[in-house]
């Protein structure tokens, strides 16, 4: 088990190495999250990257045929190398790992935003900017809509919740009459 920490935390940092701009970071993070949702669903993709019965070197060329105009270069290279090391089982953990050291390189906050109707780009965006004022921050925003808020905003900057939707003020206000 703490050998694959070991491999885990080079394969990351490798990884973190290689992203220098917020945009490149989006990149990777993208292909990473990606390829770890393709090898979950596809049972196919998920049993050729670990088969001990395919030659190595067919292996890797297949996957850099199938990747190399989508992945960045040194995303594939370090992909290439788990593949090389039989370590692609360890790619979720590779891919939390580098978000974890990639956010602190570049300044980033992981940004989840609930809102109880869908917001035009123009509000997201206005948002977006907002938010990286206040944090001093990057962001890497999620958008998402619940309509039981009924109205409102949810935000999660991180660790911290800020929470101004409408359903929640009820409960609150249901909460302070109920015990009064």
């Amino acid at each position: 088990m703490k050998q694959n920490h070991k491999k885990i935390k080079i394969y990351s940092e490798a990884l973190c190495n290689s992203v220098d701009t917020f945009e490149t970071f989006q990149n990777v993070k993208a292909c990473l999250h990606e390829l770890t949702a393709l090898s979950k669903k596809d049972l196919m993709i998920n049993t050729f990257l670990k088969s001990k019965s395919v030659d190595m070197s067919k292996k890797m060329n297949i996957f850099t045929e199938a990747f190399q105009e989508v992945f960045d270069k040194n995303l594939l290279e370090v992909l290439l190398v788990m593949i090389e090391n039989d370590d692609m089982n360890l790619l979720i953990d590779v891919n939390k790992s580098f978000v974890v050291l990639a956010k602190e390189k570049l300044n980033i906050a992981y940004v989840e935003v609930t809102s109880s109707a869908d917001m035009d780009e123009n509000m997201k965006n206005q948002l977006s900017d907002k938010l990286s004022d206040i944090t001093s921050k990057k962001i890497d925003i999620n958008f998402s809509t619940n309509q039981d808020l009924i109205g409102g905003l949810k935000i999660k900057i991180d660790d911290m919740l800020f929470d101004s939707s409408l359903k929640t003020k009820l409960e609150n206000a249901k909460s302070k009459l109920i015990g009064v």
